[in-house]
């Protein structure tokens, strides 16, 4: 007799929540810790120096008294950047990646919601392995263009038209990649690669869309 492994909270709302009826889990993961603090690792020299900068500005400039709103944003911006690597440790802990035999999904639990990203084979529009240590690596499921008609495409046909460019927007374009744009630093990656190849394509038609 074995002894299945209790489910986590993750996988216990994505089955109750979002996992469609005979829809089979494939894979589950979530993000390294290690690859998460060094994700978008530009932000944080950018910060650092923002953060040098005006504490160098405010210790030289005895004009300097009463910091205004202005002044508030600009810090604000810097301490955000500085502080990447724990924002992004942060999120790491509170998402988790799954691939069913339907579509791939990430999960992100914020502080009022959890965030729920699904991909199905045409969304996948940049679809790259970059294996790592230990079976880990990174998966880019959407870094380049998206397909999908958006708000922003819209506005962009109308005010100049014939620009409509195949209705493709960038998203997540290098360096700055969104964080769920992809699964990161995740366990067991070759298996995550080989459900997403299997993923049925757009013009096979399933029950549950």
């Amino acid at each position: 007799m074995t002894v299945e492994a209790p489910l986590s909270a993750a996988e216990a709302y994505f089955r109750s929540h979002v996992l469609w009826p005979e829809e089979k889990i494939l894979w589950t993961g979530r993000p390294g810790l290690r690859r998460s603090l060094v994700f978008n690792w530009w932000f944080c020299p950018v910060g650092l120096i923002m953060v040098l900068f005006l504490a160098m500005l405010y210790v030289t400039t005895p004009e300097i008294t009463d910091i205004r709103l202005p002044e508030l944003l600009i810090i604000a911006g810097a301490l955000w950047l500085l502080l990447s690597p724990l924002r992004y440790a942060w999120r790491a802990r509170r998402t988790a990646y799954f691939v069913t035999d339907q579509r791939a999904a990430i999960l992100r639990k914020g502080l009022w919601r959890v965030q729920e990203t699904v991909f199905f084979a045409p969304d996948i529009t940049d679809f790259k392995v970059i294996r790592g240590r230990g079976g880990r690596g990174d998966i880019r499921l959407r870094v380049s263009k998206s397909r999908l008609r958006n708000a922003y495409q819209e506005d962009k046909e109308k005010l100049l038209p014939g620009a409509g460019g195949g209705l493709s927007s960038f998203a997540g374009v290098g360096p700055f990649v969104m964080y769920t744009d992809g699964f990161w630093g995740a366990e067991n990656i070759a298996l995550a690669a080989t459900a997403l190849k299997n993923l049925p394509p757009a013009d096979v038609k399933s029950g549950y869309r």
